[in-house]
């Protein structure tokens, strides 16, 4: 069985991944609540892409090296001739508590692993968000803080409303951005990506799913995201055909391993 960490708190998101992945033979979903001490990942990348793999890579990275040190509470010697995790552990310890500036790769810097040594660790971020023409692709990677407080849903629709008011319905095509990447502390394994066209309406309908969804206007069923039932809506997201992709993707390295 191999362990994917899902890296994650967002509940929502986790509920989605874990019906449209559950059947995947050998794999064990993990939450990334079931960790402790797991510091925040810094989004600093101006693509989807970018940010998903940052994601995924840190994680990684953090993972193994608290497997080894147990977030630097372990006070026997570690038997490692290349690395000594007690004082790359007490390193993060510091960065964590904000007396060591945290290091942190760019995107660009991410590195790329063709063939993993092995499937012991992994880690599968995403970053998500709503693209607008009219906006000039706003939101985008800054979907979640839209109106300045992470996830805050009302304050991102009623600022989006407001950003569009006046452009008529032809006109507020939108869509919205899924980039997955799978990482293990060697590097980025793949990275895959999935949209869904829509466009935005000038108020909420509907109660269901999260974000932006009561005002994302999905033509082909006449109705927005917040008024599909969870169901139907996971057949047609951005995230589930992100997540389709990743599937293939993760069989054939299942496959290959």
């Amino acid at each position: 069985m191999v362990k994917i960490v899902v890296g994650t708190n967002n509940r929502h998101k986790f509920r989605e991944i874990n019906q449209i992945l559950g059947g995947v033979a050998g794999i064990e979903l993990v939450g990334l609540s079931a960790y402790t001490g797991v510091p925040e990942v810094a989004e600093t990348a101006d693509t989807f892409a970018g940010n998903a793999q940052k994601k995924a890579y840190e994680l990684a990275q953090f993972l193994a090296l608290a497997s080894h040190v147990g977030f630097a509470n372990r006070s026997t010697a570690i038997d490692d001739d290349e690395v000594d995790f007690e004082q790359l552990s007490a390193e993060r310890y510091r960065s964590i508590s904000g007396r060591q500036r945290k290091v942190s790769l760019t995107p660009e810097r991410m590195p790329k692993v063709d063939k993993p040594k092995n499937l012991d660790l992994l880690v599968m971020a995403d970053d998500s968000g709503l693209e607008v023409d009219a906006l000039g692709g706003a939101p985008g990677v800054h979907s979640a803080v839209y109106a300045g407080k992470h996830g805050d849903d009302a304050g991102n629709n009623n600022l989006l409303l407001k950003n569009l008011k006046g452009v008529p319905p032809e006109k507020r095509k939108a869509r919205f951005v899924c980039e997955i990447a799978l990482a293990s502390p060697e590097g980025i394994l793949f990275t895959v990506r999935g949209t869904v066209e829509g466009r935005i309406i000038d108020k909420p309908q509907g109660t269901g799913g999260f974000g932006y969804d009561p005002l994302f206007y999905y033509p082909p069923l006449g109705k927005t995201f917040g008024e599909l039932p969870a169901e139907e809506k996971n057949k047609i997201s951005h995230r589930s055909q992100a997540l389709a992709k990743f599937r293939e993707q993760l069989e054939k390295l299942l496959a290959n391993r």
